[in-house]
């Protein structure tokens, strides 16, 4: 019967485009036209107004609007005609709005649940937790429930209870009072989990204003665990030394300097050094050496007490800081670590340290000095213990190789002997022919440091196992020289392999470049070496090693020594 203005400058439908109901409904979207018929048909029977849901409604244009109806049953005409009554609002902005805002929601709703990092909204003016992301099970073990029941406190470690509260009453006064304050902040923290762990956690947080006008803190919390750890790992590594574990050079520098002040006096300074290490390093190796500084740095832990600073400044090298420490007390911190060092052993080698102490006892004295005067005292130390230490690690060294190969104790003796006969055959001193006797028994101490699956090899040895062989007499050289009134005998079995040509090893010295005594041991260890056996052939007989030595006399061997040794010491007429 009628349409009002507005309905046909929303539609563009007039009323002689739409004369009936059929019509009028028929301009609905879709299956609505069906909706919106039955919507009237109700309105007849009910005297009430009657709501529903939304329609979708075709313009003349084609565009899709959806309106919301209010049908109400209004009476009967003059003509006893049913009337009713549709008012329609056009909610298509507010529908579209709707649809983007849940949209929007559903889409950060994913990210906040599924999201690593924990997000959560703590209400200052309650201090209760608003809202927190499901993913603080991940972090810490405890539903998002459980978690928004915790107390701010309950939430933290005490130290982080703490820290938190500080920081949050400083910036909560910068944020009322600037509106141009950047309260973005970032922060650490520690949180309990429910397992009883203690987790670090970087915490990302910002100030507003919420929607009534309260202020809260929105935040997102990370675990940073493993980054702590790689951290404290780095720290650790940047001030201690990596084999044994203690202070490092860098730390002792930087501790001495924050020592080094009147309170702490009187102040101590001990250096130790450790006695044999590089002989035991070309001897039996650097994982022994290694072993060997590792027991060291533990028997000055042991001594020392839980306040005193022990450094290894590198190499066989030790210090320790005594803080409030005069030099009587000093002196018995030492005569621990010696009573410790006695309790301890590297497989079959003693302990030897020494040391030595300075103490500072008035505030003007140069720290420098003082550690001067502490290494001046260790190294006098050292000149009269290194010497008995490096006995008794030769001595070591002697009993190892023999173990490794009984054959070369048996050796060693044989070729002692006969260098000591050789010697009284060419009337050498009796001082002599004993300094020929102990080169001899110590000729191939070298072979301490050679594998000792090539030593007893039985087949043919590689090129490059030959090479290792023939390393000996250069370790056998340094192991000797090491010890004071060894130099001469150090020479004797570095040439001991060199050959009368030039042809031998390590220098191809020839001829009378090669020192008496070597030339006295090529020719006993390679009768002996022949004449007894060895791991890959049978003892030969005393001809053959004579014809072996006549073949390569002037060629291996000094001709006149091999005319002495066979002559004299087995005589026989050349």
């Amino acid at each position: 019967i009628k349409l009002s203005r507005k309905w046909t400058e929303i539609t563009g439908y007039t009323i002689q485009d739409i004369p009936t109901v059929a019509e009028w409904t028929a301009k609905a979207y879709g299956r609505d036209k069906f909706r919106i018929q039955e919507l009237i048909k109700e309105s007849y029977y009910d005297n009430n107004t009657n709501v529903d849901g939304d329609y979708r409604v075709t313009t003349a244009e084609g565009k899709v609007r959806i309106w919301q109806f209010k049908v109400a049953n209004i009476g009967k005409s003059t003509k006893g005609r049913e009337l009713a009554m549709a008012a329609a609002t056009d909610i298509t902005e507010l529908k579209l709005s709707e649809k983007a805002l849940k949209t929007s929601e559903e889409k950060y709703r994913l990210l906040t649940e599924e999201a690593l990092d924990v997000i959560w909204v703590l209400n200052l003016t309650n201090d209760k937790f608003t809202y927190i992301s499901p993913s603080v099970f991940q972090l810490r073990g405890i539903t998002a429930e459980e978690a928004m029941n915790q107390s701010l406190e309950e939430a933290l470690t005490p130290e982080s209870f703490v820290t938190v509260k500080d920081i949050i009453q400083k910036r909560l006064k910068e944020f009322i009072e600037s509106s141009k304050y950047n309260n973005h902040s970032i922060n650490e923290i520690q949180q309990p989990c429910k397992n009883g762990d203690v987790i670090w956690v970087e915490v990302s947080t910002k100030f507003r204003y919420s929607s009534v006008g309260e202020i809260e803190i929105v935040g997102a919390s990370r675990n940073i665990e493993e980054r702590k750890k790689a951290e404290k790992e780095i720290l650790f590594l940047s001030y201690h030394d990596q084999l044994t574990g203690l202070y490092n050079r860098r730390f002792y520098e930087e501790e001495l300097k924050r020592l080094d002040v009147k309170r702490n006096l009187p102040l101590t300074l001990v250096i130790g050094d450790v006695n044999g290490l590089k002989l035991i390093n070309d001897s039996f190796g650097h994982v022994m050496g290694d072993e060997l500084l590792k027991k060291v740095a533990e028997v000055i832990r042991k001594g020392c007490r839980a306040d005193d600073i022990i450094a290894r400044l590198g190499g066989d090298e030790f210090v320790i800081i005594l803080p409030k420490t005069d030099a009587l007390k000093a002196e018995k911190v030492i005569n621990r670590f010696n009573r410790l060092s006695l309790e301890e052993r590297v497989g079959s080698l003693d302990i030897s340290i020494s040391f030595g102490h300075e103490t500072k006892t008035n505030d003007e004295e140069k720290i420098e000095e003082i550690f001067k005067k502490a290494e001046d005292h260790m190294y006098k130390k050292k000149l009269f213990e290194g010497p008995s230490m490096r006995g008794r690690t030769i001595q070591a060294i002697i009993n190892t190789l023999h173990e490794k190969n009984k054959r070369e104790e048996a050796h060693s003796h044989r070729v002692a002997l006969l260098c000591e006969r050789i010697g009284q055959a060419l009337n050498m001193l009796e001082g002599e022919s004993q300094e020929l006797k102990t080169v001899g028994l110590l000729h191939d101490i070298g072979k301490i440091a050679i594998n000792e699956a090539i030593l007893n090899k039985l087949g043919k040895l590689t090129e490059d196992e030959w090479e290792q062989i023939k390393r000996h007499p250069e370790i056998g050289c340094r192991i000797l020289s090491t010890v004071n009134d060894m130099s001469d005998m150090a020479e004797y079995v570095l040439y001991h392999h060199e050959r009368w040509d030039g042809k031998g090893y390590p220098k191809g010295l020839k001829g009378k470049e090669i020192p008496l005594q070597a030339r006295i041991i090529a020719v006993a260890d390679t009768y002996d070496a022949i004449t007894s056996e060895r791991s890959y052939r049978c003892a030969l007989t005393e001809t053959i090693a004579i014809e072996e030595l006549r073949k390569n006399a002037g060629s291996q061997f000094d001709p006149e020594l091999v005319s002495v040794f066979i002559e004299k010491k087995l005589g026989k007429s050349l």
